[in-house]
């Protein structure tokens, strides 16, 4: 059964993994990402992402809603190879659904601000935006009785635990289309987000030193580390509970606790772990894994490529941006 699942495998994803490993050649070298450090202007780093796959989505870009817009058609593009690569439709609704919650945290916010979602809303996700933006009534139901449950809540707590509670729908929904997928690397990538979410959680409301059952209340279950055991080490401070993490079994197994504990520079830590967790896709010769790694990566790129473009126009200072550099999946 396992050798006709490879030979399978390796006739369905045949092509798709060799022109990945076409693709992946043209990602952006590290020389890239240092020249648009370097650039003392907006416009010196259209003109160094020119002659890049980014150089056509980015024409014309001006202000930093233009290059909003640049990058979602660049990542539309991106999705569109999942298509073309032939893998199954779960695999699609995998990267996109995550806009769709991200549409539905901004419609809520709009709402209870009482402010529009005019230029809140990304056309990337399963759903038109402009549902999103319309009656709650046309919502798809999953969506409808989330906006129901969550529309009106308060502000501080409140809204940690509405961003919960979307987050906790958004990585059952995932695990539902890595599932059906029969991808077991989708399904680790999953149950670790929610590992790196969790500690993010436990690590943010220590240093506020939030009550404990508040906190347990905000972690998600389907991880590999078990909410239970992460709050046994909540009454830690933290560079303790930081040093607990590295030693138990999990993501954060081997690091410098320091690291772990310096919330400034988590999220970079937690991208940095799931690059590496990424790389294990290019290990395999046949089938999804390759693919689902090269999008995952790519789309690690545009975000540090936005990151760069938008700070530029921000006037945020180049050592600060540099910080905020991911691992390169390459």
């Amino acid at each position: 059964m396992a050798y006709r699942t490879a030979v399978k495998d390796s006739i369905r994803y045949g092509y798709a993994v060799g022109r990945v490993r076409v693709l992946e050649g043209r990602m952006l070298p590290s020389a890239t990402y240092e020249r648009l450090l370097d650039a003392a202007t907006f416009r010196e780093q259209m003109r160094v992402l020119s002659d890049t796959p980014y150089g056509k989505f980015l024409e014309g870009a001006e202000v930093a809603e233009d290059v909003e817009r640049a990058f979602e058609r660049a990542l539309d593009e991106l999705y569109g190879f999942l298509v073309t690569a032939n893998l199954p439709d779960s695999v699609n609704s995998f990267f996109r659904t995550s806009y769709d919650y991200a549409n539905l945290k901004a419609r809520l916010k709009a709402d209870s601000l009482g402010q529009s979602t005019e230029g809140l809303l990304v056309s990337l996700g399963t759903v038109l935006p402009e549902r999103f933006a319309g009656q709650v009534g046309a919502l798809p139901k999953r969506f409808r009785e989330l906006y129901e449950r969550l529309a009106g809540e308060g502000t501080d707590v409140a809204d940690e635990q509405v961003s919960t509670e979307i987050d906790r729908a958004l990585f059952a929904e995932l695990a539902m289309h890595a599932s059906a997928s029969r991808s077991r690397f989708l399904t680790g990538l999953v149950a670790l987000e929610v590992d790196l979410a969790n500690v993010r959680t436990l690590l943010r409301a220590r240093v506020r030193e939030r009550k404990a059952a508040e906190t347990r209340r905000l972690l998600i279950e389907g991880g590999n580390l078990d909410p239970d055991r992460l709050m046994s080490r909540y009454s830690l401070p933290v560079s303790e509970m930081a040093g607990a993490l590295t030693a138990m079994p999990g993501p954060f197994r081997g690091l410098h606790a320091e690291d772990v504990a310096d919330l400034a520079r988590y999220d970079v830590l937690a991208d940095d772990i799931e690059v590496r967790y990424l790389k294990q896709a290019r290990m395999v010769a046949a089938g999804p894994e390759p693919v689902i790694g090269y999008i995952m990566a790519r789309q690690a790129e545009v975000m540090m490529v936005r990151t760069l473009l938008i700070g530029k126009m921000s006037g945020v200072p180049v050592e600060v941006l540099r910080r905020r550099l991911r691992q390169r999946y390459g």
